[in-house]
């Protein structure tokens, strides 16, 4: 876009400077549109391959050189327009195509059907029209491939698809009023926009990933102590307030020392990524299971039912970690321990509930291990 400004700072009377500048800002332009519709699509459902982004180029090129050149053959225009078809020729010849490929495809395809009318009577109207499907396909692979709807991507979204629209506005509005002037700030609004929304959006990514990683455990990807107590809390105050009960179990592998010493801390740091995948799957969407310690694991049970059900759960995470795993490419025996505290049974507040789950798995661990068991058994 420096180039197509650079061109339009400057008013070269007709002939070939004239010609060239009003070439180098509306291929700038093109080009532009080509590069954020590339780089919007960043996912593999939309991902846009080198033929599929030649297919889409070379008709928006071609329009621009042909608006630039001021060729006016009736016949090189029809055939400028049907090159709008290559896109959805392409999207077709590939395997496995996706749905927004396809509409990409097809908005092409539509707009040269749509444009029949126009290629000879107003083919600078093409020329910006092609523009604007550029764009427009951009803020739909931008929208599509954000993970959720911030202010940034809306913002980013909004200015991509004003962008595009702006060039046959200005157009359709210079040619229905010859004597409006547009003044040149307002139609940089949507590139503003743009810039805006996308800064927006890395700030917005920054402050998540930071909040993340102060919440979570980076080996296993568990909330860590901070994220468990503050979850903790809130249960136990809605518990409190619906008279439900809550559990809480304390979880440690038995054997992790000798298996870190003899095999190495990758080894250990690899059983404890796979043992928080299987504790992980006896977990609903109410309960949080979290790495509070070196191989210590803590589970929070919400609204538990009964005591057989909580055994069951119990039971079904020991037997799920208790499973051989594969460590350097040998199976590997891993043994843990669980205490089990409730409240309000064994404690009313946040650190006599921890303490009693606490004691309750020493109590396994004093007993041989690879037990579960009970605030208060012996």
């Amino acid at each position: 876009m420096l180039l197509g400004h650079l061109a339009q700072l400057f008013t070269f009377p007709p002939g070939i400077a004239q010609t060239i500048a009003v070439w180098v800002w509306v291929w700038s332009l093109a080009l532009c549109g080509i590069t954020f519709l590339v780089v919007s699509a960043n996912v593999p459902v939309v991902r846009l391959e080198w033929p599929l982004i030649v297919a889409v180029a070379i008709p928006v090129l071609v329009q621009a050189c042909l608006y630039a050149a001021g060729v006016r053959k009736h016949w090189v225009y029809y055939a400028a327009l049907a090159l709008f078809f290559l896109p959805i020729a392409e999207v077709l010849r590939q395997k496995g195509r996706s749905k927004p490929l396809l509409l990409l495809g097809g908005a092409f395809a539509a707009y040269a059907v749509g444009m029949t009318w126009a290629a000879v009577r107003l083919p600078d109207l093409v020329a910006c029209g092609s523009i604007a499907v550029l764009f427009l396909g951009a803020a739909c692979f931008y929208l599509l491939s954000a993970q959720r709807y911030t202010r940034g991507v809306i913002a980013a979204v909004a200015g991509l698809a004003s962008w595009g629209l702006m060039t046959p506005l200005v157009w359709t509005l210079e040619h229905a009023y010859p004597g409006l002037q547009i003044h040149r700030g307002l139609t940089e609004l949507p590139q503003f926009l743009v810039v805006a929304g996308i800064m927006l959006t890395l700030l917005e990514e920054h402050v998540i990933s930071t909040e993340r990683m102060a919440m979570h455990d980076p080996l296993t990807d568990l909330p860590n102590r901070r994220m468990f107590e503050e979850r903790l809390i809130a249960t136990m105050e809605e518990a409190r307030l619906t008279r439900t009960t809550v559990a809480c179990l304390v979880i440690d592998v038995d054997n992790f020392k000798t298996i870190n010493d003899t095999m190495g801390h990758t080894a250990g740091d690899q059983l404890l990524r796979a043992l928080a995948v299987r504790l992980s799957w006896h977990m609903s969407p109410r309960d949080i299971l979290a790495r509070t310690g070196g191989d210590e694991f803590t589970a929070l049970l919400a609204g538990v039912s009964d005591e057989h059900h909580l055994r069951f759960i119990a039971g079904a995470m020991m037997s799920a970690g208790s499973v051989p795993i594969m460590l350097d490419g040998q199976a590997v025996d891993v043994r843990i321990s669980i205490g089990i505290a409730l409240s309000p049974d064994h404690a009313e507040d946040i650190d006599g509930l921890r303490r009693a789950a606490d004691a309750a798995m020493y109590s396994a661990k004093r007993r041989g291990g690879s037990l579960l068991a009970f605030a208060g058994e012996e």
